[in-house]
């Protein structure tokens, strides 16, 4: 059987496993998870809350990565989320479902894409930086993140 990918929009059968790609990945690179710890991004899949984009990256019918956007503003949007399960990282999926969500921000005329990340993710940091995100030095960022990145559409 031939391996397919695809990328659309998650489902809200897939919250489930969208949460366990999380959670997996955040154990697996020993990131303290906070006491309760807010997934309204992921919760809100196929409800009314249109603030987030969440795009689920397919295979053989089977969720194994997910990307999450959201607006700044206008001309801004935040990458706030890109995770693949453990045997799927390091073969260019990452890049892959990178790739989508800025085709889709420049689709919807954002100028601007940000993302905060931890040092941890040296994997994910360093896709960034190769796809032209650009560190933002002075920048406070959310509790559980060292990084913020820029790039520019």
């Amino acid at each position: 059987m031939s391996t397919k990918y695809s990328i659309r929009d998650a489902r809200t059968e897939d919250i489930k496993t969208i949460k366990m790609i999380l959670f997996n990945a955040l154990k697996e690179y020993q990131i303290a998870i906070p006491d309760p710890y807010p997934v309204t991004d992921i919760d809100s899949i196929g409800g009314k809350n249109t603030e987030y984009r969440v795009f689920t990256l397919v295979k053989n019918e089977r969720v194994i990565g997910f990307t999450i956007l959201s607006p700044i503003s206008e001309d801004c949007m935040e990458f706030k989320r890109l995770y693949l399960t453990s045997p799927e990282r390091g073969r260019g999926l990452g890049r892959m479902l990178l790739e989508y969500a800025i085709q889709y921000a420049r689709e919807k005329e954002v100028q601007t894409m940000r993302l905060e990340t931890t040092s941890k993710f040296k994997e994910a940091v360093s896709l960034y930086q190769r796809n032209g995100f650009l560190v933002m030095k002075g920048v406070e960022t959310s509790p559980g993140h060292n990084l913020a990145l820029e790039k520019k559409l």
